[in-house]
Protein backbone atom coordinates (compact mmCIF):
# COMPACT_ATOMS: atom_id res chain seq x y z
CA UNK A 1 0.00 0.00 0.00
CA UNK A 2 1.43 3.61 -0.52
CA UNK A 3 2.62 5.04 2.62
CA UNK A 4 2.00 8.80 2.90
CA UNK A 5 4.05 11.47 4.63
CA UNK A 6 4.38 15.11 5.23
CA UNK A 7 7.53 17.00 2.99
CA UNK A 8 10.02 18.31 5.36
CA UNK A 9 10.13 21.64 4.48
CA UNK A 10 13.29 23.02 3.01
CA UNK A 11 14.97 25.85 4.96
CA UNK A 12 16.04 28.83 2.94
CA UNK A 13 18.90 29.80 3.04
CA UNK A 14 19.84 32.99 4.00
CA UNK A 15 23.11 34.74 2.81
CA UNK A 16 25.93 34.67 5.20
CA UNK A 17 27.02 37.51 7.65
CA UNK A 18 31.03 38.24 7.76
CA UNK A 19 32.26 40.29 10.45
CA UNK A 20 35.96 41.31 9.45
CA UNK A 21 38.68 44.72 8.72
CA UNK A 22 39.26 45.30 5.74
CA UNK A 23 43.10 47.36 4.72
CA UNK A 24 41.35 47.91 1.49
CA UNK A 25 38.35 49.66 3.09
CA UNK A 26 40.83 51.44 5.13
CA UNK A 27 42.82 52.46 2.44
CA UNK A 28 40.37 53.72 0.48
CA UNK A 29 38.91 55.93 2.96
CA UNK A 30 42.09 57.31 3.34
CA UNK A 31 42.87 58.02 -0.21
CA UNK A 32 38.58 59.74 -0.02
CA UNK A 33 39.92 61.80 2.60
CA UNK A 34 42.69 63.65 0.58
CA UNK A 35 39.14 65.03 -1.21
CA UNK A 36 37.38 65.95 1.68
CA UNK A 37 38.79 68.31 4.01
CA UNK A 38 35.89 67.05 6.83
CA UNK A 39 37.50 63.87 6.71
CA UNK A 40 40.97 65.57 7.45
CA UNK A 41 39.41 67.42 10.44
CA UNK A 42 37.69 64.26 11.89
CA UNK A 43 40.71 62.30 11.99
CA UNK A 44 44.07 63.39 13.53
CA UNK A 45 46.28 60.91 11.32
CA UNK A 46 44.71 62.19 8.16
CA UNK A 47 44.64 65.94 8.91
CA UNK A 48 48.55 64.77 10.36
CA UNK A 49 49.26 63.64 6.96
CA UNK A 50 48.00 65.48 4.46
CA UNK A 51 48.88 68.84 6.17
CA UNK A 52 52.45 67.51 6.41
CA UNK A 53 53.32 66.32 3.28
CA UNK A 54 50.62 68.54 0.59
CA UNK A 55 52.14 66.57 -1.86
CA UNK A 56 50.98 63.61 -1.36
CA UNK A 57 47.31 64.99 -1.17
CA UNK A 58 47.63 66.61 -4.81
CA UNK A 59 49.15 62.99 -5.89
CA UNK A 60 46.03 61.52 -5.19
CA UNK A 61 43.66 63.81 -5.99
CA UNK A 62 45.39 64.22 -9.63
CA UNK A 63 45.34 60.35 -10.13
CA UNK A 64 42.45 60.44 -12.31
CA UNK A 65 42.03 64.07 -14.00
CA UNK A 66 39.64 64.51 -15.53
CA UNK A 67 35.92 65.13 -14.66
CA UNK A 68 34.42 61.95 -16.38
CA UNK A 69 36.60 59.95 -14.05
CA UNK A 70 35.57 61.57 -10.71
CA UNK A 71 33.00 60.20 -9.06
CA UNK A 72 30.16 62.52 -7.33
CA UNK A 73 31.84 62.62 -3.80
CA UNK A 74 35.32 62.33 -4.66
CA UNK A 75 34.99 58.73 -3.30
CA UNK A 76 37.72 55.54 -3.25
CA UNK A 77 36.42 52.36 -4.13
CA UNK A 78 38.66 50.95 -6.16
CA UNK A 79 40.87 48.72 -3.89
CA UNK A 80 37.78 47.26 -2.31
CA UNK A 81 36.49 46.26 -5.76
CA UNK A 82 40.18 45.08 -6.67
CA UNK A 83 40.55 43.60 -3.76
CA UNK A 84 37.11 41.78 -3.49
CA UNK A 85 37.93 40.36 -6.76
CA UNK A 86 41.28 38.68 -5.25
CA UNK A 87 39.59 37.29 -2.71
CA UNK A 88 41.53 39.51 -0.55
CA UNK A 89 38.87 41.78 1.21
CA UNK A 90 38.50 40.82 4.34
CA UNK A 91 41.75 40.71 5.38
CA UNK A 92 44.16 43.24 7.07
CA UNK A 93 47.17 41.87 5.40
CA UNK A 94 48.01 45.24 3.69
CA UNK A 95 51.36 43.84 2.27
CA UNK A 96 49.96 41.10 0.56
CA UNK A 97 47.22 43.42 -0.84
CA UNK A 98 49.73 45.78 -1.71
CA UNK A 99 52.26 42.85 -3.29
CA UNK A 100 49.39 41.90 -5.54
CA UNK A 101 47.51 45.58 -6.53
CA UNK A 102 49.62 46.14 -10.42
CA UNK A 103 48.81 42.57 -10.96
CA UNK A 104 45.38 42.65 -9.80
CA UNK A 105 44.57 46.02 -11.96
CA UNK A 106 45.18 43.98 -15.21
CA UNK A 107 41.84 41.80 -14.64
CA UNK A 108 40.13 44.66 -12.98
CA UNK A 109 36.06 43.60 -13.51
CA UNK A 110 34.35 46.63 -15.88
CA UNK A 111 30.68 45.26 -15.47
CA UNK A 112 29.75 45.53 -11.92
CA UNK A 113 26.62 46.31 -11.32
CA UNK A 114 27.27 49.03 -8.41
CA UNK A 115 23.23 49.09 -7.46
CA UNK A 116 24.52 51.17 -4.79
CA UNK A 117 25.88 53.98 -6.66
CA UNK A 118 24.57 56.97 -8.72
CA UNK A 119 24.54 56.69 -12.70
CA UNK A 120 27.31 58.81 -12.93
CA UNK A 121 29.53 57.54 -10.31
CA UNK A 122 28.98 53.88 -11.83
CA UNK A 123 30.33 55.11 -14.68
CA UNK A 124 33.09 56.68 -12.95
CA UNK A 125 34.05 53.83 -11.58
CA UNK A 126 33.73 51.74 -14.15
CA UNK A 127 36.16 54.13 -16.37
CA UNK A 128 38.68 53.96 -13.43
CA UNK A 129 38.54 50.27 -13.73
CA UNK A 130 38.91 49.82 -17.58
CA UNK A 131 41.99 52.98 -17.30
CA UNK A 132 43.86 50.76 -14.68
CA UNK A 133 43.23 47.11 -16.68
CA UNK A 134 44.39 49.25 -20.29
CA UNK A 135 47.46 51.46 -18.82
CA UNK A 136 50.50 49.66 -17.20
CA UNK A 137 51.13 53.33 -16.74
CA UNK A 138 48.46 54.49 -14.92
CA UNK A 139 48.21 50.66 -12.93
CA UNK A 140 52.35 51.69 -11.86
CA UNK A 141 51.28 55.36 -10.62
CA UNK A 142 48.29 54.12 -8.91
CA UNK A 143 50.51 51.01 -7.21
CA UNK A 144 52.82 53.91 -6.12
CA UNK A 145 49.98 56.61 -5.04
CA UNK A 146 48.88 53.66 -2.53
CA UNK A 147 51.83 52.49 -1.08
CA UNK A 148 52.66 55.88 -0.71
CA UNK A 149 49.25 56.40 1.09
CA UNK A 150 50.14 53.02 3.14
CA UNK A 151 53.61 54.15 4.46
CA UNK A 152 52.22 57.61 5.39
CA UNK A 153 49.09 56.13 7.87
CA UNK A 154 50.89 52.43 8.92
CA UNK A 155 52.78 53.91 11.78
CA UNK A 156 49.14 54.89 13.41
CA UNK A 157 47.51 52.17 11.92
CA UNK A 158 49.74 49.83 14.01
CA UNK A 159 49.14 51.63 16.89
CA UNK A 160 45.83 52.71 17.38
CA UNK A 161 43.74 51.17 14.56
CA UNK A 162 44.46 47.73 14.34
CA UNK A 163 43.74 47.29 17.88
CA UNK A 164 40.38 49.89 17.14
CA UNK A 165 39.36 47.27 14.31
CA UNK A 166 39.89 44.13 16.42
CA UNK A 167 37.88 45.48 18.99
CA UNK A 168 34.93 46.18 16.99
CA UNK A 169 35.01 43.02 15.32
CA UNK A 170 35.21 40.63 18.41
CA UNK A 171 32.35 42.98 19.69
CA UNK A 172 30.03 42.63 16.22
CA UNK A 173 31.16 38.82 16.35
CA UNK A 174 29.46 38.40 19.99
CA UNK A 175 26.16 39.86 19.07
CA UNK A 176 26.10 37.59 15.86
CA UNK A 177 27.21 34.62 18.08
CA UNK A 178 23.76 35.58 20.06
CA UNK A 179 21.84 34.87 17.61
CA UNK A 180 21.45 38.58 15.92
CA UNK A 181 20.03 39.58 12.98
CA UNK A 182 22.28 40.98 9.98
CA UNK A 183 20.59 44.46 10.95
CA UNK A 184 21.66 44.13 14.89
CA UNK A 185 24.65 43.35 13.37
CA UNK A 186 24.93 45.81 11.02
CA UNK A 187 23.44 48.75 13.58
CA UNK A 188 25.44 51.23 13.76
CA UNK A 189 24.42 55.37 14.49
CA UNK A 190 25.02 55.78 10.02
CA UNK A 191 23.98 52.49 9.31
CA UNK A 192 22.17 53.60 5.98
CA UNK A 193 18.33 53.47 5.95
CA UNK A 194 15.55 53.60 3.82
CA UNK A 195 14.54 50.74 1.19
CA UNK A 196 18.70 50.73 -0.46
CA UNK A 197 19.97 48.52 1.81
CA UNK A 198 17.52 46.16 2.06
CA UNK A 199 16.78 45.61 -1.52
CA UNK A 200 20.45 45.52 -2.06
CA UNK A 201 20.87 42.66 0.79
CA UNK A 202 17.03 40.97 -0.27
CA UNK A 203 19.03 40.75 -4.19
CA UNK A 204 21.97 38.55 -2.85
CA UNK A 205 21.95 35.09 -4.01
CA UNK A 206 21.83 32.42 -1.70
CA UNK A 207 25.97 32.22 -1.19
CA UNK A 208 25.77 35.86 -0.99
CA UNK A 209 27.45 37.49 2.25
CA UNK A 210 26.33 40.21 4.14
CA UNK A 211 29.92 41.84 4.90
CA UNK A 212 30.14 43.82 8.06
CA UNK A 213 33.37 45.90 8.43
CA UNK A 214 34.49 47.97 11.04
CA UNK A 215 36.62 50.85 10.13
CA UNK A 216 38.99 52.66 11.80
CA UNK A 217 39.60 55.40 9.57
CA UNK A 218 35.55 55.45 8.28
CA UNK A 219 34.13 58.85 8.90
CA UNK A 220 30.83 57.62 8.82
CA UNK A 221 29.55 54.67 7.09
CA UNK A 222 29.86 53.01 3.78
CA UNK A 223 27.67 50.65 1.62
CA UNK A 224 29.18 49.01 -1.55
CA UNK A 225 27.10 46.72 -3.75
CA UNK A 226 29.71 43.83 -5.09
CA UNK A 227 29.24 40.67 -7.25
CA UNK A 228 27.62 38.12 -4.31
CA UNK A 229 28.37 40.81 -1.19
CA UNK A 230 26.82 43.65 0.04
CA UNK A 231 29.05 45.82 2.12
CA UNK A 232 28.33 47.55 5.15
CA UNK A 233 31.08 49.61 6.51
CA UNK A 234 30.94 51.33 9.57
CA UNK A 235 32.99 52.98 11.79
CA UNK A 236 35.11 51.59 14.52
CA UNK A 237 35.09 53.30 17.36
CA UNK A 238 38.66 54.48 18.38
CA UNK A 239 40.86 54.33 21.34
CA UNK A 240 41.37 56.69 23.75
CA UNK A 241 44.86 57.85 22.49
CA UNK A 242 43.34 58.50 19.21
CA UNK A 243 40.27 60.58 20.33
CA UNK A 244 42.74 62.34 22.47
CA UNK A 245 44.90 63.30 19.25
CA UNK A 246 41.51 64.05 17.25
CA UNK A 247 40.99 66.97 19.64
CA UNK A 248 44.53 67.52 20.84
CA UNK A 249 44.71 70.76 18.10
CA UNK A 250 41.60 71.94 18.39
CA UNK A 251 41.91 71.56 22.54
CA UNK A 252 45.59 73.63 21.84
CA UNK A 253 43.61 76.64 19.90
CA UNK A 254 40.78 77.00 22.23
CA UNK A 255 43.02 77.03 24.96
CA UNK A 256 44.59 79.53 23.13
CA UNK A 257 41.79 82.56 22.21
CA UNK A 258 40.60 81.33 26.34
CA UNK A 259 42.42 84.38 26.82
CA UNK A 260 40.04 87.64 26.43
CA UNK A 261 43.14 89.47 25.06
CA UNK A 262 44.03 86.96 22.69
CA UNK A 263 40.66 86.70 21.30
CA UNK A 264 39.97 90.21 21.23
CA UNK A 265 43.27 90.31 18.90
CA UNK A 266 41.66 87.97 16.92
CA UNK A 267 38.87 89.82 16.54
CA UNK A 268 40.54 92.99 15.51
CA UNK A 269 43.06 90.76 12.98
CA UNK A 270 39.53 89.54 11.59
CA UNK A 271 39.07 92.77 9.87
CA UNK A 272 42.46 93.65 8.59
CA UNK A 273 45.67 92.86 9.00
CA UNK A 274 47.87 94.78 11.57
CA UNK A 275 51.63 95.36 13.33
CA UNK A 276 52.91 94.39 16.79
CA UNK A 277 52.90 98.33 17.41
CA UNK A 278 49.45 98.61 16.03
CA UNK A 279 48.05 96.16 18.52
CA UNK A 280 50.10 97.30 21.52
CA UNK A 281 48.65 101.09 21.05
CA UNK A 282 45.22 99.94 20.40
CA UNK A 283 45.26 97.55 23.91
CA UNK A 284 47.41 100.05 25.68
CA UNK A 285 50.12 97.29 26.15
CA UNK A 286 53.86 96.65 26.13
CA UNK A 287 55.17 95.37 22.97
CA UNK A 288 56.51 92.29 24.44
CA UNK A 289 53.46 91.40 26.14
CA UNK A 290 51.60 91.80 22.36
CA UNK A 291 54.88 89.71 20.87
CA UNK A 292 54.36 87.00 23.45
CA UNK A 293 50.49 87.17 22.49
CA UNK A 294 50.98 86.80 19.03
CA UNK A 295 53.63 83.89 19.15
CA UNK A 296 50.89 81.76 21.33
CA UNK A 297 48.65 82.74 18.51
CA UNK A 298 51.19 81.88 15.55
CA UNK A 299 52.13 78.53 17.61
CA UNK A 300 48.49 77.59 17.33
CA UNK A 301 48.92 78.29 13.87
CA UNK A 302 45.45 81.30 14.11
CA UNK A 303 48.23 83.78 13.20
CA UNK A 304 50.93 84.54 10.51
CA UNK A 305 53.41 87.28 9.69
CA UNK A 306 53.22 88.87 6.16
CA UNK A 307 56.07 91.02 5.26
CA UNK A 308 54.44 94.41 3.16
CA UNK A 309 56.64 97.44 2.53
CA UNK A 310 58.94 96.98 4.97
CA UNK A 311 56.34 96.33 7.44
CA UNK A 312 55.98 93.03 9.49
CA UNK A 313 52.14 92.70 9.21
CA UNK A 314 50.37 89.90 11.40
CA UNK A 315 47.12 88.37 9.39
CA UNK A 316 44.39 86.05 10.70
CA UNK A 317 44.62 82.50 9.15
CA UNK A 318 40.92 82.44 8.11
CA UNK A 319 41.35 78.35 7.20
CA UNK A 320 42.72 77.90 10.36
CA UNK A 321 39.78 79.45 12.47
CA UNK A 322 37.37 78.11 9.99
CA UNK A 323 38.50 74.69 10.82
CA UNK A 324 38.54 75.17 14.42
CA UNK A 325 34.81 75.89 14.73
CA UNK A 326 33.86 73.23 12.33
CA UNK A 327 35.65 71.14 14.51
CA UNK A 328 34.10 72.08 17.62
CA UNK A 329 31.14 72.05 16.10
CA UNK A 330 30.86 68.42 14.34
CA UNK A 331 31.99 67.33 17.96
CA UNK A 332 29.57 68.93 20.23
CA UNK A 333 26.78 69.24 17.57
CA UNK A 334 27.20 67.23 14.38
CA UNK A 335 24.32 67.84 11.64
CA UNK A 336 21.97 65.54 10.42
CA UNK A 337 19.83 67.71 8.68
CA UNK A 338 18.95 66.55 5.21
CA UNK A 339 20.87 67.32 2.18
CA UNK A 340 18.47 70.52 0.67
CA UNK A 341 19.04 69.86 -3.15
CA UNK A 342 17.13 66.30 -2.33
CA UNK A 343 19.35 64.13 -3.31
CA UNK A 344 20.14 60.97 -1.64
CA UNK A 345 22.47 61.28 1.80
CA UNK A 346 26.14 60.82 0.79
CA UNK A 347 25.74 58.03 3.85
CA UNK A 348 23.51 56.09 1.58
CA UNK A 349 25.95 55.50 -1.38
CA UNK A 350 29.60 54.74 -1.46
CA UNK A 351 32.27 55.96 0.95
CA UNK A 352 30.51 58.21 2.31
CA UNK A 353 30.29 61.21 5.26
CA UNK A 354 28.92 64.50 5.49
Amino acid sequence: MPFYHEEEATAERRPDVAVAGSIAVELDWVLHAASQPSFRRDHATLGRVYDETPRLGERVRALWGAPETTTDLGGSMELAVLAHHAGLLLTLDAEELLGRLEDLCVSAPVDLRLASETEEDRASLRNRLARLRSSAEHRRAYAEVVRDVWSAIRPDWMRNGLRSVEAAVAARRQIQHRGATWQEIAHSAHTPGGHLLEDLVASLPPEGIIAVVPAYFAHLGSLVDLPGMVLIGVRAEGSGAEARARTEVLARRLKTISDPTRLAMVEVLRSAPSTVTELAALFGLAQPTVSNHVKILRDAGLVATSAEGGRRMLVLQRDALDALLDGLQSMVAPSRQADPTGRRPEWERGMIGP
